[in-house]
């Protein structure tokens, strides 16, 4: 009777007790995410974890169980045989499942999500992936890696070992087979209930760190994999018909459109404007002063606001590269669990205003200092019919100077240099890479220090000299007095203060239109309507005066219209929708902002956290409908 349960029962305990140490590791690691609250709540995860350990554990026993039993139905000439494959098979998933779960803890620092497909991105791109890391933390880590494969060895050893059959192992004991495989079933689908189990099943707390402890991070990449093709709608809320008129409101199509004619530029050719995009690595608003962020660190963006126009209340709807270069060009939102820029057939279908200006004559470039094969943003860009591509590849070895490859200076002087040679007019856009992890950028501020914060402070410090130092040779260029510039982030980002991704003023962007063209009303103006920029093609569009048969960029919006409505409507209750409203998301939820409040709905927890004020039932309602409706979209292309 002890043949049929021994080698099953010890490998699952092997594996829970895997699970365990990690979550242990996990919770000790971010102890500065515990709740103030309830700190000690944290502790529970290990209780509540248990489903989907159990369920992980049920996969990985799968293969080892039937080679088991096969084992048994041969005999003793096949024990040799199927133990070294049973011990290599589970060697191999242990190297995995430590470069997965260790993989976790970095990926949870920087984004504060759990490990998923989108970051299996990397892996395409090791280069990219080692660059947000320094040399002495690589090695650390590889260190870290072969000594914690050492010690689960040395555990799978004590618990299991490598002997998983008994000289008594008789043929009577295959029957227990089908039990094993019904009770690895269940554990698998989690109970015999209606729905499979979910991350859903594990979470236990209103703190959401918490509930990220249970999740067992194997399951969960599984998850995410299996999933980024499906086609099934996770963010449905209310019918079709239900969400329509929400969204139909949303974007103001209950107002009458009587805007009146708006006048922007000096020039009365408006369509023979050249145009330059300024797209700024994790520029957050927190070190923008206009923006209530830390004083003195960008001087230089101070001055382009006092003399541009500040939308005030700017927020970036994704927290990665790959998805705001799609948002700020194309003007698609960015999905909960998807980059679309990572499906190409998806994202060939996307309008974008380099199409729509390339269309009307346009000459059309893009610079980046880094590498882009990375989440194939190289062949997106080509797709969007940028003509001219600079790239890494493009510099020689002494200009890269940072991991990520050609820092913020020397890029944007290249591109100086690269627009003096196009055809005008142009639209030109270059995306800077040298405010990220790790900051090793080639400059010193005031802010010193090996903490995030400091380095964190000293790059955006660089980013903003770099920024100055274009503005100096542009302004002695031919074309600079013809030309509208937008600065933008690609996404916020949780530093300096440290915020969660979860948190809107990680997500709080500077977005600055800037330019001699401006008639003097426009200049040092300040729009304080709620907005993403998602919504900057269609506003640059309209501004622009360029239309285009079928260039509609459904997702953008004209936020000229927005502040004409708001003009004439000020004070009063005609229109709900005047001063606009802001997404943003993550795998944990959905952000919305409008001018009741600011609050982030968890998709597992279904329920709502406020940062600030609050969202009346109409407002939640709204922001269901708007994901409902988008990603649908995005399942439909």
């Amino acid at each position: 009777m002890k043949t049929l349960v021994v080698f099953p029962l010890r490998l699952c305990i092997f594996w829970l007790a895997f699970f365990a140490l990690f979550r242990l590791w996990f919770v000790l690691w971010f102890r500065q995410e515990w709740s103030h609250d309830a700190p000690m709540l944290v502790w529970s995860a290990f209780w509540h974890a248990l489903p989907l350990d159990c369920s992980m554990a049920g996969y990985l026993l799968v293969v080892p169980v039937l080679l088991w039993a096969i084992g048994i139905a041969v005999g003793l000439p096949a024990y040799y045989f199927a133990e070294q494959v049973i011990f290599f098979f589970n060697l191999l998933i242990i190297i995995v499942l430590i470069g997965v779960f260790g993989a976790n803890v970095f990926i949870y620092k920087e984004w504060h999500t759990l490990l998923n497909n989108r970051a299996l991105e990397y892996i395409k791109t090791p280069s990219a992936l080692f660059d947000s890391m320094s040399g002495p933390f690589v090695l650390g880590a590889l260190l870290l890696y072969a000594g914690a494969i050492w010690v689960v060895y040395r555990g799978y050893l004590f618990v299991v070992g490598r002997k998983v059959f008994r000289v008594s192992s008789r043929l009577w004991a295959l029957p227990a087979l089908p039990l094993w495989l019904g009770l690895l079933a269940l554990a698998i689908r989690g109970g015999i209930g209606v729905m499979p189990i979910n991350e859903s099943a594990v979470y236990y707390s209103p703190h959401i760190f918490d509930n990220h402890a249970a999740t067992n991070t194997a399951w969960h990449l599984a998850h995410c994999k299996l999933e980024a093709r499906s086609t099934e709608h996770r963010y449905r809320y209310m019918t079709d018909q239900e969400a329509k008129w929400p969204v139909y409101q949303l974007f103001g199509n209950t107002v009458p459109d009587s805007s009146r004619p708006m006048r922007f530029f000096s020039t009365p050719d408006t369509a023979q404007l050249n145009v330059v995009f300024i797209i700024m690595e994790s520029m957050t608003a927190q070190v923008v002063a206009s923006l209530h962020g830390e004083k003195d660190v960008c001087p230089n963006l101070e001055k382009l606001i006092q003399q541009g126009i500040l939308f005030s209340n700017c927020y970036g709807s994704g927290y990665r590269t790959d998805q705001g270069i799609v948002s700020v060009l194309a003007g698609y939102p960015a999905q909960p669990d998807q980059s679309i820029i990572l499906l190409e057939d998806k994202a060939a279908k996307l309008q974008s205003l380099s199409k729509t200006l390339q269309q009307v004559g346009y000459s059309t470039a893009f610079f980046y200092g880094g590498e882009l094969t990375f989440a194939n943003i190289g062949s997106w860009l080509s797709q969007q019919q940028f003509e001219k591509i600079i790239s890494e590849k493009d510099f020689s070895g002494h200009e890269i100077t940072q991991r990520w490859g050609v820092d913020d200076e020397k890029l944007l002087q290249r591109a100086v240099l690269e627009i003096n040679q196009l055809r005008q007019p142009f639209f030109a856009a270059a995306m800077t890479l040298s405010l990220h992890p790790p900051y090793d950028v080639p400059y010193t501020s005031q802010w010193q220090g090996n903490a995030d914060r400091e380095k964190f402070l000293n790059s955006a410090a660089f980013a903003d000299h770099a920024v100055g130092a274009f503005f100096e040779s542009a302004r002695q260029q031919p074309w600079y007095d013809q030309t509208l510039f937008v600065l933008v982030a690609d996404h916020g980002s949780s530093q300096p203060g440290g915020v969660g991704q979860d948190n809107p003023v990680s997500r709080h962007i500077p977005l600055i239109m800037f330019g001699k063209p401006l008639l003097p009303q426009w200049q040092g103006k300040k729009i304080d309507m709620f907005c993403n920029h998602h919504d900057i093609p269609d506003t640059v569009k309209r501004m622009l005066g360029v239309e285009v048969p079928g260039s509609d960029i459904l997702w953008s919006r004209n936020l000229w219209w927005w502040y004409d409505l708001f003009d004439r409507y000020k004070g009063t209750p005609t229109a709900k929708f005047k001063n606009g409203f802001a997404c943003f998301t993550n795998e944990n939820g959905l952000g919305w902002v409008n001018n009741q409040g600011k609050g982030f709905y968890y998709f597992n927890e279904n329920r709502w956290h406020f940062w600030e004020g609050s969202l009346d039932a109409a407002s939640q309602q709204e922001a269901k409908a708007y994901l409902q409706k988008f990603y649908q979209d995005f399942l439909d292309k």
